[in-house]
């Protein structure tokens, strides 16, 4: 096992409808000076499509240029009227082409081709899988794994750390407390000798509104006390082919 501490911390529903909070998050990572993911929805509810918020993809396409940030797909529409969108039990030639959608509209406002895939809803079928590798994607994550798509290989992790479990600040509040129940009771209180890979999921839209001081606190004590390497989905790759070259799995937390 890779006897290393990891993190990857990522930010969902990128999307021109909530840029605001968006980039309130973003300037608050930057000021940590650590790599993260942007996890963008090409066509947020069906009412959002990039193609009609250039300055917001400029924005995006901006902060890509310094190479600590990677840019993720989360769908294409993420969720319509209130339902999430499924990747789980589709066809696979449905979600192909829902996720080829999503593709073409980031290639249309030249953003880069994303090699990372996370469903909204956090689950993925075996026909997805199928239907991202031959879309020539390297990695998709759900709530307990990580599987690189190539390779065939899956890895069962801890769930990643999310505030966002209804879809709405209101009912999201109850997370505040259960998040840092388990991020300081469960997760670390194991005199500093946990490893393995931690994952962080925020989401703007969506997360109660004191979150935001807990996630970047959260971040500076994995990173200053625990001493975690923050990294981006492809430093994750790179780690898996360094390791697999050698036999070595990634240690869950």
């Amino acid at each position: 096992m890779i006897d290393q501490k990891l993190a990857i911390i990522t930010i969902h529903d990128i999307n021109p409808s909530h840029s605001e909070e968006i980039l309130t998050v973003i300037e608050q990572l930057n000021k940590l000076k650590v790599k993260y993911n942007l996890s963008v929805v090409p066509y947020y509810n069906k009412k959002y499509r990039l193609e009609d918020y250039i300055d917001f993809c400029k924005q995006i396409s901006s902060l890509l240029k310094n190479g600590d940030i990677d840019l993720t797909l989360h769908g294409l529409y993420h969720e319509v009227d209130g339902k999430i969108e499924d990747f789980d039990t589709e066809s696979k030639e449905e979600e192909k082409q829902e996720i080829q959608e999503g593709l073409d509209i980031l290639s249309a406002v030249n953003l880069p081709r994303p090699s990372m895939f996370i469903p909204p809803a956090w689950h993925l079928s075996r026909q997805c899988i199928e239907a991202l590798k031959e879309l020539n994607f390297s990695i998709s994550e759900s709530m307990t794994d990580i599987e690189f798509i190539q390779k065939d290989k899956k890895y069962i992790l801890h769930p990643v750390m999310n505030w966002d479990q209804q879809g709405d600040k209101e009912k999201n509040k109850q997370t505040l407390e259960q998040n840092k129940e388990m991020f300081y009771k469960r997760i670390f209180n194991i005199n500093g000798k946990t490893n393995g890979l931690f994952r962080m999921a925020i989401h703007p839209p969506h997360d109660p509104d004191d979150a935001l001081q807990d996630q970047i606190e959260m971040i500076k004590y994995i990173k200053e006390k625990e001493g975690y390497e923050l990294i981006k989905y492809s430093d994750l790759l790179e780690v898996y082919e360094e390791g697999d070259s050698n036999e070595v799995w990634i240690k869950n937390v």
